[in-house]
């Protein structure tokens, strides 16, 4: 798997936060200020606590993972966290690769309020390895994709042969 731009299609910063030595949340963005204020509202809203840091070891990591979830199609396994709202994130992780469905399946899958759950992915803390990008509206349209924009959901959806 190539670089974080080659897959993205444009230059991040990527910010790691680490608790125990394991990597339990990041957060890219096209500024690294931006990267570290988004990193700062995933730990609020999980109640997330260790050290933020940058890592080209790290990246060479989240690459190989990337390229796990997004070619070779394997399901991620969530780490063992107290996410909030985790119940989004383990339904996510069973939506096949190359498949979608919508945000109000999701809520309904997850059995959370729909609100709750487009907070819960905004604040993803393992954006793409939890699979944001495989969502839908109910009209079939791409909606955002935080921090990286709509191009970006669009180019992972096309790495995993997605048509929509």
């Amino acid at each position: 798997m190539g670089s974080l731009k080659e897959i993205l299609g444009r230059e991040v910063f990527v910010k790691f936060l680490l608790w125990n030595d394991d990597v339990v949340a990041y957060a890219w963005h096209y500024s690294e200020n931006k990267a570290v204020d988004h990193l700062k509202r995933i730990m609020d809203y999980h109640l997330l606590k260790g050290k933020i840091l940058t890592s080209r070891s790290l990246e060479g990591g989240l690459r190989i993972n990337l390229g796990e979830v997004l070619i070779e199609g394997e399901r991620f396994r969530l780490p063992e966290i107290k996410y909030r709202n985790r119940r989004v994130y383990v339904e996510l992780t069973k939506v096949p690769h190359g498949e979608t469905i919508t945000y109000s399946e999701l809520s309904r899958r997850a059995g959370t309020k729909y609100s709750e759950m487009l907070i819960t992915l905004l604040r993803n803390p393992l954006q793409v390895l939890i699979p944001c990008h495989r969502l839908l509206t109910k009209r079939g349209t791409l909606m955002g994709f935080y921090p990286l924009g709509k191009e970006v959901k669009k180019r992972l959806l096309e790495m995993e042969g997605t048509r929509f």
